[in-house]
C-alpha cells in the first residue's frame, strides 16, 4: 500500500509470475510551476495489458509519455522520483534517450502513417537502424503485419501508399510499425478515439491477440474499453493515482469511493 498524498489509500496489484517490467515510484512531474503528477507509484506487469483511466486532464497521457520521455521536449519540464524499465533508471543522465525509445513502441490517438508505401511504413524503424537486407525487411514486414491482423487485407498492396488505407487500417499499420522492431513495451495513447465502432472492435481484438507477446500500457477515456481489454487498471484523478488493481476488481468492487463514483458514471 502507498499513500497518495492525502486522497485515500492506493491499492496495488500483486506482481504476476512474470514479474514487473516497468516500475514507477513516487513519480512527480511539473510543467514550470504547475505540478501535473503527484507521487505516482505503480508496477506494470510483464506481458499484461494495463489501462490508465480517468477524466480529461487527470494526468494519464502525461504519465504514459513520461515512460518514453516524450515530455522532455516541453520547456520547463521537471521531474522527481523514479521510473525504471527492466530495472534501468529511465531518467538517469547516462541513459541514451533515443535508444530508450527504441525499446518502446508508441501508438497515438490519430493514425500517423508516413507518406510512403505500406511495406516501407512497417520497416521504417529497421531502416533507421541501418538494416538494408531485403529478405530481413520483407520477413519483418510480413510478421509485423500478421501480428497486427492486417496482412490478409494488404498483402497484395504492399507497395501502395499507406495513406490510401482506411482509418482503422492505418491505425493497425501504425501498430505494425510500432512492433516491427520487437519493443519491450507498447504504449497506446487513446488509439481508438478517432475510429468508428467497427474499427475500434478490430483494435480491441488486436490488443487481445498481442497480450503476452508484448507488455501494453493503454490510455483510454472509454471505461468499457478498459474493462474489455485490460488485465490491470489504474484510475487517476487530478494527477494522482487513486486506485490500481485487477480490472475485474476496479470495475466491480473498487476499494476507494472516488473510483466507485467514476466507474459508475457519477462524474467525469
Amino acid at each position: 500500500m502507498n499513500s497518495d498524498g492525502g486522497n485515500g489509500t492506493v491499492y496495488h496489484v500483486k506482481r504476476g509470475p512474470d514479474g514487473t517490467i516497468l516500475s514507477i515510484e513516487d513519480f512527480n512531474l511539473w510543467y514550470s510551476d504547475k505540478q501535473a503528477l503527484f507521487n505516482v507509484t505503480m508496477d506494470v506487469e510483464k506481458g499484461l495489458v494495463t489501462a490508465l483511466i480517468g477524466p480529461s486532464g487527470c494526468g494519464k497521457s502525461t504519465l504514459l509519455r513520461s515512460v518514453n520521455r516524450m515530455n522532455d521536449l516541453i520547456l520547463g519540464l521537471r521531474i522527481a522520483g523514479n521510473m525504471r524499465l527492466n530495472k534501468v533508471d529511465i531518467y538517469s543522465p547516462n541513459v541514451d534517450v533515443i535508444g530508450l525509445r527504441k525499446t518502446m513502441g508508441m501508438v497515438f490517438q490519430k493514425p500517423n502513417p508516413f507518406p510512403m508505401s505500406i511495406a516501407d511504413n512497417v520497416v521504417y524503424p529497421l531502416r533507421v537502424d541501418g538494416i538494408r537486407n531485403r529478405k530481413v525487411l520483407e520477413e519483418t514486414a510480413e510478421i509485423a503485419l500478421k501480428q497486427a491482423a492486417l496482412w490478409d487485407e494488404v498483402s497484395d498492396r504492399l507497395h501502395e501508399n499507406a495513406l490510401s488505407l482506411s482509418g482503422g487500417q492505418q491505425q493497425r499499420l501504425c501498430i505494425a510499425r510500432a512492433i516491427a522492431a520487437g519493443p519491450d513495451v507498447l504504449l497506446m495513447d487513446e488509439p481508438c478515439s478517432a475510429l468508428d465502432p467497427v474499427a475500434t472492435s478490430k483494435i480491441e481484438d488486436l490488443i487481445d491477440e498481442l497480450r503476452g507477446r508484448y507488455t501494453i500500457v493503454i490510455v483510454t477515456h472509454n471505461m468499457q474499453q478498459a474493462a474489455r481489454v485490460s488485465d490491470n487498471t489504474a484510475f487517476m484523478y487530478l494527477g494522482r493515482l487513486v486506485e490500481y488493481g485487477k480490472a475485474s476488481v476496479i470495475f466491480t468492487n473498487p476499494k476507494v469511493e472516488k473510483t466507485r463514483e467514476y466507474v459508475t458514471g457519477r462524474f467525469g
